[in-house]
């Protein structure tokens, strides 16, 4: 323990310098509606879903609703957002140094956390409130657990108890996954197991072992998937996650996610991808160990899964920037495993360290990058990374501890660039509202716009009660879909679009039979006009109304109003 308090110091030393030192955005923007969803259900729990006229499956995502809505119940709604990302940081520097720690010394361990934690894709989502951001913290977490395994020491040492906590640990992360989004949980064991074989074929434990292990797994899941399913009957009582699984996973239409199925192929973002392959194919050339055969399987199945499963089920992977995002972990985590197995335990003189401010000045600098990039200069980019990158491996496995140590930090600050810069530039794709990855330093007021909308919600919440089943009508433009998110905005709940009621807009609507209609729109005129088209005989109530400050939307208020229908 005495020998780990200065890596514990340099950990806490280096989330607290990105957390708070380098100016990055605690709130990064919404890919409305799922950001709202998240948000709304984490800070008002049940209220939302059981107004609904249809609570969907966004309440199954209790990796993230559970422990959100403990904190947020503990340190209020804006504390408790903070502190569960200051969390997510905090569990990405950490898996990133203690993976880079195994193969290297203290100073590129703190580099590599320092390239990862600045990394524009990984803090725009942690200042984003959905899942995603926490999906990618429980990689990087379970990642970290794999690579413990690299380093594991065959019998008789291996028998310690200290071991046993790793299967036990990895099962917990994996149960964790599942609940926050169970295609990245599938990504993720995917990546733990292909750096689990590469230990085993070094380890050759016996099937006794392989079997001890299984069991211990299954029981670190079984309690951390439990508890976060006893959660979800508290938070939301009546509900069954599998059932809810099941019935909308048999509703679903995933080719309605789809607007371009090649859409992928203009992410000049995935080339970050790409690079991460070349970067563990090189350094493989120079040094041959388990670490960069795990670096490249990594970094291979990454991509492979992900073409896999674009195969299997197209359409949520090739539309949502979230599950784009969730590549990262992956590609990141084979970059710091290859440069720590470069430069290997070769001293670092203090002076050296100097090189990290650079690199975090430099990385801050591109994070802010708001250039788009056509795929053909995004190929430019990486081709001209990949040279220099080749440059500095060759340097730093044929060279001395200095030249080492200035080529392999010339890697990380131009792998640095390159990948800010491709993540910036890949433009708003798609039929989803894709905020800027710029924004994970520039402020586009995230955070004013996430008070609007709770404080609409609040309004709602406070003008219904349990009994009410909500419907929600926003303008033709849909300018006022990022407030209605927050009761659920979507197809299974809303009245039909349109300025005003049609004769089928009228069938529909009482069809639907919903007691309350939540109205949301950039000017009151447009509320009226939709109200007045509303049939006396479904007895709406006179309007109750608020106005919420809402950049965007041509006015400087959202309207926000309420009228219940006593005659449906």
């Amino acid at each position: 323990m005495r020998r780990s308090l200065p890596d514990l110091g340099l950990v806490a030393a280096t989330w607290a310098i990105l957390l708070w030192g380098v100016g990055a955005q605690w709130w990064t923007g919404m890919n409305a509606p799922d950001s709202q969803f998240s948000a709304s259900l984490a800070i008002f729990g049940s209220d939302v879903h059981e107004r609904a006229l249809e609570g969907s499956y966004y309440w199954t995502r209790l990796g993230y609703l559970a422990p959100v809505r403990g904190l947020i119940e503990v340190f209020g709604i804006w504390g408790g957002f903070a502190v569960w990302r200051a969390l997510l940081l905090l569990c990405i520097v950490g898996a990133t140094y203690w993976i880079a720690r195994h193969r290297t010394g203290r100073a590129l361990a703190v580099a590599l956390a320092c390239f990862v934690g600045l990394n524009t894709m990984v803090l725009g989502y942690l200042g984003n409130p959905y899942a995603t951001g926490s999906a990618m913290a429980a990689t990087f977490l379970l990642l970290a657990l794999g690579a413990c395994w690299l380093t594991a020491v065959p019998r008789p040492q291996a028998a310690r108890p200290s071991t046993w906590l790793l299967p036990v640990a990895t099962g917990a992360v994996i149960g964790w996954l599942v609940m926050l989004n169970p295609y990245n949980a599938m990504l993720a064991c995917s990546l733990w197991l292909a750096v689990r074989i590469i230990a085993l074929v070094a380890q050759r434990r016996s099937l006794r072992t392989l079997l001890l292990e299984a069991a211990l797994g299954l029981a670190g899941f079984a309690v951390a998937f439990g508890a976060l399913l006893l959660a979800g009957r508290l938070l939301f009582p009546g509900l069954g996650w599998l059932q809810t699984y099941r019935t909308w996973n048999a509703r679903l239409d995933y080719a309605s996610f789809i607007s371009d199925p090649g859409i992928w192929t203009r992410d000049v973002a995935m080339l970050v991808l790409l690079l991460a392959v070349i970067t563990c194919g090189l350094v493989l050339i120079f040094v041959r160990d388990r670490w960069t055969y795990a670096a490249l399987a990594i970094a291979v199945v990454t991509i492979a899964f992900t073409l896999l499963y674009m195969q299997v089920i197209p359409g949520p992977w090739i539309e949502a920037p979230h599950y784009a995002a969730m590549t990262w972990p992956g590609a990141l985590t084979s970059i710091v495993i290859a440069l720590a197995a470069l430069f290997g335990r070769r001293p670092v003189a203090l002076v050296g360290w100097v090189l990290i401010v650079p690199l975090v000045a430099l990385m801050v600098w591109a994070g802010h990058s708001d250039r788009v990039f056509p795929m053909s200069t995004g190929l430019s980019i990486v081709l001209l990374t990949s040279a220099i990158v080749l440059v500095t491996v060759m340097l730093c496995a044929t060279r001395g501890a200095l030249v080492g140590w200035l080529s392999v930090m010339t890697c990380l600050i131009v792998l640095g660039l390159a990948s800010q810069f491709l993540q910036n530039g890949r433009g708003n794709l798609g039929i989803y509202g894709q905020y800027p990855m710029n924004a994970a330093f520039v402020d586009y007021s995230a955070e004013a716009l996430m008070r609007s909308n709770v404080a609409a919600e609040e309004f709602v919440l406070a003008h219904t009660d349990d009994s009410d089943r909500i419907a929600t009508w926003t303008d033709p433009e849909r300018l006022g879909a990022s407030i209605a998110a927050m009761q659920l905005w979507g197809k299974y709940n809303n009245v039909p679009e349109g300025p005003t009621l049609t004769l089928d807009g009228m069938r529909t609507l009482q069809a639907m039979r919903p007691t309350a209609i939540v109205m949301v729109a950039p000017h009151r005129e447009q509320v009226d006009a939709f109200y007045s088209s509303i049939p006396l005989y479904f007895i709406p109530t006179p309007l109750e109304c608020t106005a919420v400050p809402y950049l965007g939307i041509g006015s400087p208020d959202a309207q926000v109003c309420v009228t219940h229908l006593r005659g449906l």
